[in-house]
Order: structure tokens, then sequence, then C-alpha cells
């Protein structure tokens, strides 16, 4: 009997012992950056840039929040620039130019950042910068 309670108690220690968590918990920013970038590769370009702060949706069109005329509320879309190249203020041409996967960074600029860009970056400039 007791060969038999001593059987049982070294298989519940082995079971025990096998269903221990044996993962690493310490957070590691390159693999979360690496794994966000990884998840970026597949989401829409408007998505991404819909979750830029500041960026609303009218139409399926992306329009900085802040630069929509307070009284008429009209407003004309931002500035795009791919690479440093001024592509001008359609979403629909950046659309059927840039594919979502080699997208690297998204940035918006408002106010004093889009002024370098002139007159055309008065409501706000949409900087994308690609893997090349």
């Amino acid at each position: 009997m007791k060969n038999l309670a001593i059987i049982f108690l070294l298989i519940f220690l082995w079971i025990l012992g096998g269903c221990s968590s044996s993962k690493n918990t310490v957070y590691n920013k390159n693999l979360s950056e690496e794994i966000s970038k990884k998840n970026n590769k597949t989401i829409p370009l408007l998505d991404r840039i819909r979750r830029l702060p500041g960026i609303t949706l009218r139409g399926g069109t992306p329009y900085f929040m802040k630069s929509a005329n307070q009284i008429s509320g009209t407003a004309t879309e931002p500035l795009y620039v791919l690479n440093g190249f001024i592509l001008g203020n359609s979403f629909k041409s950046l659309d059927q130019l840039v594919d979502s996967a080699t997208i690297k960074s998204i940035d918006a600029l408002s106010g004093s950042e889009a002024a370098s860009y002139g007159s055309r970056a008065a409501s706000g400039v949409i900087k994308i910068t690609t893997y090349q």
C-alpha cells in the first residue's frame, strides 16, 4: 500500500512538473517592434493612415480634423509626400502607387511642421517612407 502511494505521488509530481510554465515573461522591445512591423504589412493603407493622430475619414478619404473650415465645414485633402517626393493632394493616386506591405513609416505633419512644403500643405502633410 505504501508503494502504491509513493507511485501515485511520483506520478503527480511528474505531471505537475510537466505542466509548469517555462515562458520568459521579460518584455522584449525589439521583438514587439518586429511583430508590429509584420502585422502592419497586412493592414490596408487607408486604415494605417486613419490610425494617425488628428486624422479623420470623410467618404473614404483622410482629412486632418483641424483643417476644416469651422463655418462652411469644407476641407481639402492633405498633401501626400512619398519618400521625399511630393505626389499631390489626391489619396486615390497615392493608393494606386503604394503597396501597404512596402511602407516603413507614416507621419502626419500639420501646422509649422508642414510649412516647409509650402501653401499646398495648408491642410497638412501625410509623409510616407517605404523600404527601398
